[in-house]
């Protein structure tokens, strides 16, 4: 008769675990930070934050990848518009981001652009440029690894 039990509550166990599953963070798709591309500012001592070009100047950036490889949408912005373009990165690489922003020197105006830069770091280079007037939005974007 116990043996009877017993087997009744194994079988009952076993129905009751079967559903019961277990899932990983790369089966459900939200993965942990350290496998998607993060951004955080670099330093890059003496090198060039921008150039002046004959159409404007070449803004330019210094980040680090670090986070995984994959691919980054980077998108930067200006007061006359936007301009994006995919990336593909590598895990734990420095990078030099840059984009030519139109403009014409106007002593008295002055404009701000940004560069947002993905992942949970959350790295915005924000600058202002001071004498120059946006003529229009920034394009020619470049991430070349350093």
């Amino acid at each position: 008769m116990k043996s009877k039990h017993l087997w009744l509550i194994l079988v009952l166990a076993v129905t009751l675990l079967g559903p019961v599953s277990c899932k990983t963070s790369s089966e459900n798709g939200d993965g942990d930070d350290s496998e998607k591309p993060n951004f955080v500012q670099d330093t890059c001592a003496g090198c060039p934050v921008e150039s002046v070009l004959s159409t404007g100047f070449r803004f330019i950036s210094y980040v680090k990848n670090i986070g995984g490889a994959g691919k980054i949408s980077m998108t930067i912005g200006s007061s006359k518009g936007n301009a994006s373009k995919e990336f593909t990165v590598a895990a734990n690489t420095s990078y030099t981001f840059s984009a030519d922003v139109p403009a014409q020197a106007k002593a008295t105006a002055s404009f701000t652009y940004s560069a947002k830069f993905p992942g949970s770091a959350g790295y915005t280079d924000v600058r202002t440029k001071n004498g120059y007037d946006c003529t229009g939005a920034p394009n020619n974007l470049q991430l070349n690894a350093r």
